[in-house]
């Protein structure tokens, strides 16, 4: 009996030895971001943005490869491409999901309605139906989104343009951030004797026809509003404006410190920041649905002085007063 008692024992403190290894050996697991983007990785606004976004994540304690892992997909300015990566990200098991603008938060949550995805500046998160409201998301998607500056647009063109009496609006119509836009754009004009000449744009094969009924429209200028399809081609849209000596104004402000004649638009550099500490509270338990959507705070004006002296745009000094940055 006492070599019995004793053999279970030496049974009962192997056990327990095993056990403790299996505690001990145990690692913590390392938490998975997943960042998407309609742009290219040479994107020069991804570069500058996306810095600020792992900068905040060390702030907050995240170690890039040790204690978290950010993985980044690029559709290369592909829908379909969007599309296939999201479900990829989903089929990987990411613990989060950042996404650039509507069209890639709206493609993530085509692919999941479970993994939490944090919006990037998206334009009409409500309308594109990815959200129940700002204050209360409802679903797995929270984050920033942008809102509308058309009517502003529409002002400051005026001020620039002795004139003017006709403008041409270049957008993507499938975006959801277009229609309050247009719809704002159109009463500005309206109540200032303004028509406005709508030319869509959807895929890149499109453009060289929109160029074409700008040409023929003859307008005294040109209303551009960025989103993904047409960001990915702003240096043919500056271009274009350039070359058809066009007063053209950007709803984004790196398109003016890219050649572009005038930005007014959200100061985007900030969402980056916000998105870090969404992706912080999310992954120590936080639900999205829970989390209110951030709108933009503070904007810029950017002119670009050289791509004024080369179409022959005198700006206002009023105007000029008025900007945070003059190029």
């Amino acid at each position: 009996m006492a070599a019995r008692r004793a053999f279970l024992r030496v049974l009962g403190a192997a056990a327990l030895a095993l056990s403790a290894h299996g505690v001990i050996g145990q690692q913590p697991k390392v938490p998975r971001v997943g960042m998407l983007y309609f742009t290219r990785p040479t994107d020069a606004f991804y570069q500058t943005h996306v810095n600020l976004f792992r900068r905040r994540l060390a702030e907050l304690g995240y170690v890039d490869g040790k204690t978290i892992i950010i993985e980044e997909r690029f559709a290369d300015g592909s829908e379909a491409r969007l599309n296939e990566l999201a479900r990829e990200m989903v089929a990987g098991k990411m613990d989060v999901i950042v996404t650039q603008a509507v069209a890639a938060t709206v493609a993530a949550h085509k692919a999941t309605t479970t993994i939490p995805i944090v919006m990037l500046h998206a334009g009409n998160p409500i309308e594109a139906g990815l959200i129940e409201s700002l204050a209360r998301p409802g679903g797995n998607v929270t984050g920033t989104s942008n809102i509308s500056l058309g009517g502003k647009l529409m002002d400051l063109l005026r001020e620039i343009v002795p004139g003017l009496r006709k403008v041409a609006l270049l957008a993507n119509p499938t975006n959801a951030g277009v229609p309050p836009a247009r719809k704002d754009i159109a009463e500005a004009a309206r109540r200032s004797g303004i028509s406005v000449v709508f030319v869509p744009v959807t895929r890149a094969d499109e453009f060289p026809a929109a160029f074409d009924t700008i040409r023929a429209a003859r307008p005294h200028g040109l209303l551009v509003l960025m989103e993904p399809v047409i960001g990915s081609h702003r240096a043919k849209i500056i271009e274009f404006a350039a070359s058809n000596r066009l007063p053209a104004l950007y709803d984004n402000g790196s398109v003016a410190r890219d050649g572009g004649l005038i930005s007014y638009a959200p100061v985007f550099i900030e969402h980056y920041a916000l998105a870090a500490v969404y992706v912080d509270k999310i992954l120590k338990g936080a639900k999205p649905g829970d989390l209110p959507v951030q709108q933009p705070r503070t904007f810029e004006l950017v002119i670009n002085r050289k791509a004024a002296a080369a179409i022959g745009v005198t700006i206002p000094q009023a105007v000029l007063l008025r900007a945070d940055e003059v190029i």
